[in-house]
């Protein structure tokens, strides 16, 4: 598996496509609620999910604080 720096991540996502993108992944994830007949699974899922999106953005935010690294 390759490295990729945070810098890279805050380049792609500073695009209109990647803005436009990050918030489908936030719509997706972060903004949807689950019922309370949801399984164990599919709210397991949705946190896997949410967990992902969140790794991008923290990764978006260190690129923007440190744009050598």
């Amino acid at each position: 598996m390759s490295v990729i720096d945070a810098a890279q991540f805050t380049r792609l996502f500073s695009t209109q496509a990647g803005v436009s993108v990050l918030q489908y992944l936030k719509d997706l994830t972060h903004n949807k609620v689950l019922p309370a007949s949801c399984s164990d699974a599919e709210l397991r899922f949705l946190e896997g999910q949410r967990y992902l999106v969140s790794q991008i953005e923290n990764l978006i935010k260190q690129g923007k604080q440190n744009p050598s690294i």
